[in-house]
């Protein structure tokens, strides 16, 4: 039988019928005031009454109707005394009674268990006092499990470790409960209790799993999705060397294994039981090293790895193997570079690409002769020379010795160095020699200019009277020659000279030759050098980097200035003049405005 239904069913006939009969008997008996008292002069309480309570939950709030009573004044309502019946346990001061109404009531999350319950309750008024044995009534049904919640919500378990166990979950709800997993799982779950384990033998990986939990009372089954995060550690477990759990390696010889791949919980730790005092293992990847020149005798040496972390340490006997076997190394042979020649400027850096070569490994290089100034890499035979070196101009012949455990091979002018006197090269010129204004244009050659605040102002003689444009500057000699001018013309202005593209991918030391001067104004420091290595098109959009110069004269003629861009060797680059003019205190466009003229502008480097 379904005791939950059974009493609901059993609660509804007592309350329909309890309803009618006190319906009829207020009609026929008596008759209420406001505040539901009947008033009998000189007479003690009387008759009380309490309509049924419909149907109560355990755990659940409730309050009673306001109860009639026969009373010749205004009466006081106490609780005297209480029982249970029917599995039902009475618990002092868990009901509670409004003293001036007679209103019964109920605390949410109250401590009383599911049957009926009798309260006696004690009526007084100034006429005297009277008890009402049972008086209120009340039915209280079993309530299905609600609120179930694991505290933490996330908790740890270690795999192996019984003692290893989850909280006691809290819930509101109807006592007893079974518990049980909704799925089928390694995870174990006390059915009393609802404490989730592992079992000491299970295999489960690490990781995290999240678990659902059945609730099972008189009143309901109820199901609380993923209601506990479950993180499983482990000792480590797994351990496997891949691709190679043996490895033969020659006398003498280095060699290393791969990184292992392992389970548990991190971090973890590599330590070797016995290193046979030879082998090395990286304690925080497990790569196994045996250096190059070891004593190790000819034999299989198999190594028990040693992993540790919070949970202990775990030993994985013959996890990788080595064998050390008779040298069979073969002499160096076929010692090639890329090319069998090179080029070098006076005094430049310089480096060869990896050589080709064959033989046994490991193999080492050195030079027969290194004129005072090449270098080798003696693991990989790259040849070299330091910036700044002193070597004279000529050709270097070299000859390379290649050395392994079979012995030295000797490779005789295997590559040929010469040495040329270095020649800057021009990268970048204004190209506005030999070009003459022109309507409409601003004729700057490989050079264009860009006005951020004003527009450029062109006057009938085609001279740009605003902005950059073509026209003629005195030379150091002071005679006229092509060259740019910026005219502000009094006022603000925020005018650009850019050379767009200046490609250093293949020079180094690169510098920035130009000349020029300027004119009117008090303020010298308007004209800025920036470079860009993001420019296009836009100089409001690209990120610029100023590079200091000596600022121009501030008369005729033109003065030459050289500015070093090393920094920018192997780039392309876009540079940039820019005179900008603000308004500040202390300046009017009277006194701040200065044309500057611009004779040659031009980039220059050294080959690499």
């Amino acid at each position: 039988m379904d005791h939950s239904n059974h009493c609901k069913s059993k609660w509804r006939f007592k309350t329909q019928w309890m309803a009618f009969a006190f319906a009829v008997l207020s009609v026929f008996t008596f008759s209420c005031d406001d505040d539901e008292v009947v008033n009998k002069e000189g007479m003690a309480p009387s008759e009380l009454r309490y309509a049924m309570v419909a149907e109560v939950y355990e755990g659940k709030a409730m309050e009673s109707a306001r109860p009639v009573v026969f009373s010749a004044d205004k009466p006081n309502f106490e609780i005297v005394a209480g029982a249970a019946e029917e599995n039902g346990v009475y618990l002092e001061d868990q009901f509670q009674i409004v003293d001036t109404t007679g209103v019964v009531k109920l605390k949410a999350d109250n401590q009383l268990i599911a049957g009926k319950y009798f309260l006696d309750v004690k009526v007084s008024n100034k006429s005297g006092e009277t008890v009402f044995p049972k008086a209120f009534e009340l039915t209280i049904l079993p309530s299905a499990i609600e609120g179930l919640q694991y505290s933490p919500s996330t908790q740890v378990l270690v795999r192996g470790n019984a003692d290893s166990k989850s909280s006691v979950p809290v819930f509101k709800g109807s006592k007893p409960v079974t518990f049980a997993l909704t799925e089928e799982t390694d995870f174990e779950i006390d059915t009393k209790t609802g404490v989730i384990s592992l079992p000491a033998d299970s295999e489960i990986d690490a990781g995290t799993y999240k678990l659902s939990v059945k609730a099972i009372n008189v009143a309901d089954t109820t199901d609380f999705e993923n209601v506990i995060t479950i993180q499983v550690e482990t000792k480590a477990y797994d351990l496997v060397y891949s691709p190679q759990q043996y490895m033969e390696v020659q006398q003498k010889q280095a060699k290393q294994s791969t990184e292992p791949t392992i389970k548990g919980t991190a971090p973890i730790t590599y330590s070797l039981k016995e290193d046979f005092g030879a082998f090395v293992i990286d304690e925080k990847t497990g790569l196994i090293s045996l250096p190059a020149g070891h004593a190790l005798d000819i034999n299989t040496y198999n190594l028990t790895v040693v992993v540790t972390n919070a949970h202990g340490s775990v030993e994985f006997a013959n996890a990788v193997s080595f064998g050390i076997v008779e040298i069979k190394a073969i002499l160096p042979s076929d010692l090639q570079y890329a090319n069998a020649s090179y080029a070098v400027n006076e005094g430049f850096a310089f480096a060869t690409e990896v050589p080709t070569v064959s033989g046994s490994t490991p193999m080492t290089f050195a030079l027969a002769d290194n004129y005072g100034a090449f270098d080798i890499d003696a693991n990989t035979g790259v040849i070299s020379l330091v910036e700044g070196n002193a070597l004279a101009i000529g050709t270097y012949p070299l000859t390379v010795n290649a050395t392994n455990l079979k012995g030295t091979a000797t490779f005789d002018n295997v590559i040929s160095i010469s040495v040329k006197a270095a020649v800057e090269e021009q990268v970048f010129e204004d190209g506005w020699d030999g070009v003459s204004p022109a309507a409409g244009e601003k004729r700057l050659g490989n050079m264009v200019e860009y006005s951020s605040i004003e527009i450029p102002v062109q006057a009938s003689n085609n001279k740009w009277t605003r902005g950059w444009g073509n026209w003629t500057v005195l030379d150091k000699e002071g005679n006229s020659a092509r060259g740019a001018v910026m005219i502000p013309q009094k006022t603000e202005n925020d005018d650009w000279l850019i050379a767009p593209s200046v490609d250093l991918t293949s020079y180094v030391r690169s510098k920035l030759y130009f000349s020029g001067y300027s004119k009117y104004g008090i303020d010298d420091s308007t004209l800025k050098l920036y470079v860009s290595e993001d420019y296009s098109g836009n100089p409001e959009t690209a990120t610029w980097v100023e590079v200091a110069f000596d600022q121009l004269p501030t008369t005729s003629p033109a003065q030459d200035r050289e500015v070093d861009l090393s920094q920018f060797d192997g780039k392309s680059v876009t540079i940039a003049l820019r005179h900008e003019s603000r308004l500040a205190e202390g300046l009017t466009v009277d006194k701040f405005t200065r044309t500057h003229f611009i004779l040659h502008f031009e980039v220059k480097a050294f080959k690499k």
